[in-house]
């Protein structure tokens, strides 16, 4: 009897470079890596002793070519990273900013227009006679000072109106859509106060207790004119005889709102007979600025201390000021070397994490030397996504995907020491495997690091069970202020760099 020979695994292993984030988890890859390797051998090693045929059977490797053997392999790739200004991707954001602030990079200076919802088919009631027009502002929270005085002034938009689908850049030249007459100006002193000390309060059953708002009651001659429009046929008929409001600071340099919700409240009455007696009715209509219309967020924020500041060490992402960093994948570089190493076989990466310092948190932030620019802190939530498909993700209201779009929070690390580190942290492997696989090998593959915020929503897993999945509803450009100066490619002590494991089969 002959003793047959089992197929062979060929391994293959190419350069391999550990950084400080990734050494526990490669350690621990190449742990179960050699754990599998060893029950492979076993597994061959029985077929040896027992399998068998005659001498007319040949079987075994010398039937098999290069084609049926495995390979594994590891490189490091080295990546470039700059800081960008780019296009405003918020086309209709659902909360905005408003008020004036300065901190070390500049002074940020917002504004709001708004189109309201027309309440299709609706008709006041007959006899009906307007008493007031409020306008609401709900506020979650605030930047800057919450003690220092805000002036709030209102106008009506009196020369153009909004396209749904156009995207305005954050510096749009208001007097496009406003004339600021006095004319259209809708209050007749400016409504001042300070955003700790709010007058008004509504309680929010969503949020479990009581948002900070603005009550401001509008003047007579709007009250009247306002009332009046009611030709609520369709929304474009609406937007044609009120093209919406235009909501700004009039002084107030220390405090910027972050406005979560706007509504405009028509309160009315109108009587009616019943048992021969007259009854008089008092109501109201509320038109929102919600997503079936245009709210533009002007923000202005001139971070000219950034150029005083930046280096080839690092760079920074701003929020709202439209300022990313850019991240440039080798993915020629890195097509070459695998398939030189595959040999034909069909790729597959089992690891590529890439880590992006955060440097000003925690025991880095001496990056920082300002302490007036507490609340100018990191991101808390930052999308990666592919630099030619950010447009379209977010004007289509798509969610992440690993070969798009990666989401990551930031983390904060404590070693044995107390030291901390901060960091985001995105897994590559499907997104470069996708890329492999369909030869989307473009010379340089560009990604960018955007600030989001996220909505979640949280479904229940049955009637009879208690236990909650949550899952991502939606992702938007982040509209709250924040600063975040990561580690570049090129830092000359510790470049950002992509270590790669991969496998053909």
């Amino acid at each position: 009897m002959q003793k047959t020979t089992p197929s062979s695994i060929w391994i293959y292993t190419g350069h391999y470079s550990i950084n400080d984030y990734q050494l526990s988890n490669n350690i621990v890859f190449e742990r179960k890596f050699m754990r599998y390797y060893k029950l492979l051998i076993i597994f061959f090693s029985t077929l040896f002793f027992t399998a068998c045929t005659d001498d007319s059977v040949s079987t075994g490797s010398s039937l098999l070519d290069n084609s049926d053997n495995i390979v594994v392999g590891c490189d490091t790739f080295s990546l470039q990273s700059q800081m960008i200004i780019a296009q405003n991707f918020n086309s209709s954001p659902d909360s905005m900013l408003l008020g004036e602030a300065d901190n070390m990079f500049g002074t940020i200076d917002a504004d709001i227009l708004t189109q309201l919802a027309c309440p299709v088919g609706y008709r006041y009631p007959e006899s009906s006679e307007v008493d007031s027009v409020v306008l609401f502002l709900f506020y979650r929270t605030w930047f800057g000072s919450g003690e220092s005085p805000l002036s709030i002034r209102v106008y009506e938009l009196d020369r153009s109106t909004f396209d749904y689908d156009t995207p305005y850049p954050l510096d749009l030249d208001v007097t496009e859509f406003c004339s600021f007459d006095d004319s259209i100006r809708l209050t007749e002193n400016d409504y001042v106060f300070t955003a700790k000390n709010h007058r008004d309060s509504v309680y929010a059953s969503s949020a479990l207790g009581y948002t900070p708002c603005i009550r401001m009651k509008l003047n007579s001659k709007f009250t009247n004119s306002f009332f009046g429009r009611s030709d609520f046929s369709s929304q474009e008929i609406f937007n044609k005889n009120f093209k919406g409001l235009y909501i700004t600071s009039s002084f107030g340099g220390s405090t910027v709102l972050y406005i979560t919700s706007i509504n405009l409240a028509v309160y009315y009455h109108f009587s009616y007979s019943k048992l021969d007696k007259d009854t008089v009715v008092n109501d109201s209509k509320v038109f929102y600025a919600n997503s079936e219309v245009r709210q533009v967020n002007r923000v202005n924020y001139p971070v000219n201390n950034l150029e005083k500041i930046k280096n080839d060490s690092i760079t920074y992402v701003v929020a709202p000021g439209n300022i990313y960093t850019r991240i440039s994948i080798p993915m020629f570089d890195m097509s070459s070397s695998i398939k030189d190493s595959l040999e034909g076989r069909r790729p597959y990466v089992n690891k590529a994490e890439l880590v992006v310092p955060v440097l000003n948190f925690g025991t880095n932030a001496d990056v920082f030397s300002d302490n007036r620019d507490k609340w100018a802190q990191p991101a808390e939530k930052m999308l990666l996504i592919k630099e030619k498909s950010a447009q379209r993700f977010f004007k289509n209201n798509e969610l992440p995907s690993d070969t798009c779009a990666i989401l990551s929070d930031f983390t904060i690390m404590t070693d044995d020491n107390g030291k901390q580190t901060s960091l985001y942290s995105y897994d590559l492997a499907e997104l470069l495997t996708n890329q492999l696989r369909e030869n989307q090998t473009d010379s340089v593959l560009q990604m960018l690091l955007i600030p989001v915020d996220v909505s979640m929503a949280t479904t229940q897993s049955s009637i009879y069970s208690s236990s909650a999945t949550s899952s991502i509803t939606a992702v938007q450009p982040e509209q709250t202020i924040s600063v975040t100066a990561i580690r570049s490619a090129q830092n000359a002590k510790a470049p950002m760099v992509l270590d790669v494991t991969y496998t053909g089969l």
